[in-house]
């Protein structure tokens, strides 16, 4: 499996590739976006500076250095939708950035999605967690729209990812593997991350009130799940136990969250996948292998696993 790292800013490329990254990604605002939707719409869904490449020179310094080393960069440009009248600026957009040399787009957007499949037939489209893809059929309806990549939405167990691997062949999927869980389905959640202080929307606490007076037991878990989400933190998810499981799915690339994060704990979480990857790669590591992967996200996060935060919560209890 491959590791896909985030990247805002040219000085952090050799320190990620250099940990173990396969693919950078990340995002670039253009001015013109800026001038017209800065405080209406984001491009690429995150809102604050310190999450966007400063601009399209140091994309293009960024890309070079990526394929001075062999790999890859794809942008982000991963709204659930754009409007008919934002269509000419991002066509615009994926131009300069074609010409940069990125190698790929991650989106969710359907109708730009074939737009773009017919300007530029030769760059790598992947369909974002944003897009929702949560089930073969629909998985199977963006790669003959011209998907070339999936990523599978947060809360997918690894066996549903190993079904929908299994039934729509010819299509790469990757799976989120730390930093960033959420309680929420990000394809369905209506939140605008918008904070200047980089709060979260699914950070902010606040409590389900039921609408019947005697709610069913479905929907009480569901509140206490709610209310015990402000206690944790999504900055601690992780899913080192099912890399093995993972592997085994055909996964095709572990993807860390973490754009806009500073670069010392984005190469240090990449470090700690990349050591992962080749401890469940390991036969004599089989044994012990979860119980060293919930030692290592305690001493990463100085916390222990927690199902609220665990991608991959069927594995969180287990021994």
């Amino acid at each position: 499996m491959i590791l896909i790292s985030p990247i805002d800013q040219r000085g952090e490329a050799e320190l990620l590739l250099d940990a173990g990254a396969d693919e950078l990604y990340g995002g670039w605002v253009p001015e013109d976006w800026m001038e017209r939707y800065r405080l209406l719409a984001s491009i690429n869904q995150r809102t604050f500076a310190g999450a966007q490449i400063a601009g399209y020179a140091e994309l293009k310094e960024i890309v070079q250095r990526t394929h001075d080393r062999g790999k890859r960069f794809s942008l982000t440009l991963n709204a659930p939708f754009y409007s008919d009248e934002q269509l000419p600026l991002l066509v615009d957009y994926v131009d300069q950035a074609a010409t940069a040399g990125v190698d790929g787009i991650i989106l969710a957007d359907l109708g730009l999605l074939r737009l773009l499949r017919r300007r530029h037939g030769g760059l790598e489209y992947h369909a974002s967690t944003l897009a929702h893809l949560t089930n073969s059929g629909a998985a199977a309806f963006y790669l003959a729209q011209g998907i070339d990549r999936l990523v599978f939405p947060r809360h997918l167990p690894t066996a549903e990812m190993a079904e929908i691997v299994g039934k729509v062949p010819g299509l790469r999927c990757d799976a989120f593997i730390l930093i960033g869980n959420c309680p929420n389905s990000e394809g369905l959640c209506t939140f605008h991350p918008s904070s200047p202080a980089k709060i979260w929307p699914c950070e902010i606490p606040y409590r389900i009130e039921p609408l019947a007076p005697d709610p069913s037991p479905r929907l009480h878990r569901a509140m206490a799940r709610q209310g015990s989400w402000a206690h944790s933190d999504r900055r601690h998810g992780c899913g080192l136990c099912a890399i093995p499981a993972l592997a085994a799915a055909g996964i095709h690339g572990l993807k860390l969250v973490g754009r806009g994060a500073p670069s010392a704990q984005k190469v240090r979480n990449l470090a700690l996948v990349a050591e992962f990857c080749r401890r469940a790669a390991d036969p004599a590591e089989a044994a012990d292998y979860r119980l060293r992967a919930r030692v290592a996200h305690r001493r990463r996060f100085a916390a222990p696993c927690s199902p609220l935060v665990c991608y991959y919560s069927e594995y969180c209890n287990e021994a």
